[in-house]
């Protein structure tokens, strides 16, 4: 249900990726968090295991529109826009 709420992409702002999906724990399990829906997103296999859950990228809030991702040079909300920058 949690991949399809996310339309089956990855929820990291700028992220299309499809494949090797993952249901992350926003609160992690080991800190209490539960399995409801909300504490809940859709994140590629990459962003899961290389970057959020070595520190790179943290995710705090609630899924699917109030999730704040804080990535290493910058913050963004659910629903933002991330400008590409190819030339």
């Amino acid at each position: 249900a949690v991949f399809e709420r996310d339309g089956w992409r990855c929820t990291v702002p700028g992220c299309t990726s499809y494949r090797n999906l993952h249901a992350h724990h926003i609160q992690f399990r080991s800190a209490g968090g539960a399995e409801a829906p909300e504490n809940l997103t859709t994140l590629c296999a990459a962003h899961h295991l290389r970057h959020v859950h070595v520190g790179r990228v943290r995710i705090r809030g609630r899924a699917p529109h109030a999730l704040e991702f804080e990535l290493p040079l910058a913050r963004y909300h659910s629903g933002d826009r991330v400008a590409s920058m190819a030339t």
